[in-house]
């Protein structure tokens, strides 16, 4: 069973879920016709799926061995089947019939797929996974922040990389890098954004919270506020709000360049956030929707 599916960045959450039969995971047809948009007929006999999309057709008839696709017959890695009124479909057919590439994210028994983002086709951008190495940043009880700086940056990465987007990390796992040499990154890549992840702290364990932070300039701020939108999304977290801030990476950085502060490692009400594997998935769906939106809003600028 795959009880979680992503598309283009979003949680469906319609009836059904994945299945994994022979090693063929097959997915729900409706929750990749509902979120792309295609049209279907059903033919009750011979139990036959009509769909179209741009121009293409696809036809899938239950327990076939094959389908075809603008006539093509495309042998199946598994037949279609229809399970509680559920029509069940292999994830390999439905890629290639929309486009879209797709990985398992099976800590969290996720598939996530994706088509090429036109926006966010060919972008460079870095990600900064606060802490690292010999800094281990926030250490809360048995949390280590920058265990989940690098935990979050890895999920937004997967999403990034799906969509068509060049990725460059400035440390990698357990590595140890200085502010310096995180800004001579940026300065190597040239990217187009910068996202750097932190957590925050405080004495009081009653502070919570997602802060979101940009500097001196107009481009940043609108990805910061993309961003923020997009976490708030995801996470049921407290607004702290978008706030101007001279970090050292935002002012030394020679790109459109944000500083998350994903809640308080500290706090009673965020700290579920850090231990949850899912949560951290889901925060960074809501990072990577910020990014897409705020490339699609600003494309002319950028």
């Amino acid at each position: 069973m795959c009880r979680r599916i992503v598309i283009n960045g979003r949680l469906w959450e319609g009836d059904g879920s994945g299945r994994w039969i022979d090693e063929v995971l097959l997915l729900p047809l409706e929750a990749v016709v509902e979120r792309l948009g295609a049209s279907r007929h059903w033919i009750a006999y011979p139990r036959e799926l009509e769909m179209e999309k741009d121009g293409k057709t696809l036809n899938i008839k239950i327990g076939a061995s094959a389908a075809q696709l603008q006539g093509e017959k495309i042998p199946l890695d598994y037949p279609a089947f229809v399970e509680k009124g559920v029509v069940m479909v292999p994830v390999s057919l439905l890629c290639r019939f929309f486009e879209l590439a797709w990985t398992y994210a099976e800590d969290v028994d996720a598939i996530v797929l994706s088509r090429a983002e036109p926006a966010l086709l060919g972008k460079r951008i870095v990600l900064d996974p606060g802490h690292g190495g010999d800094d281990p940043g926030i250490i809360s009880d048995d949390l280590v922040e920058a265990e989940f700086t690098w935990d979050v940056a890895r999920r937004l990465c997967g999403l990034l990389t799906l969509s068509g987007a060049a990725v460059t990390f400035t440390r990698q796992w357990d590595e140890t890098v200085s502010l310096a040499q995180r800004v001579m990154v940026v300065e190597e890549v040239k990217p187009d954004i910068l996202v750097s992840i932190h957590f925050n702290s405080f004495l009081c364990s009653a502070h919570n919270g997602l802060e979101t932070y940009w500097y001196s300039n107009w481009l940043a701020r609108q990805l910061a506020e993309h961003v923020h939108n997009g976490i708030l999304e995801e996470l049921e977290i407290p607004n702290r709000g978008v706030r101007e801030s001279a970090f050292h990476i935002l002012r030394q950085a020679p790109t459109v360049s944000i500083l998350i502060k994903l809640g308080f490692a500290t706090g009673d009400g965020d700290q579920h956030i850090l231990r949850d594997r899912w949560l951290r998935e889901r925060a960074a769906l809501g990072i990577f929707r910020g990014i897409r939106e705020y490339i699609e809003a600003c494309l002319s600028q950028m």
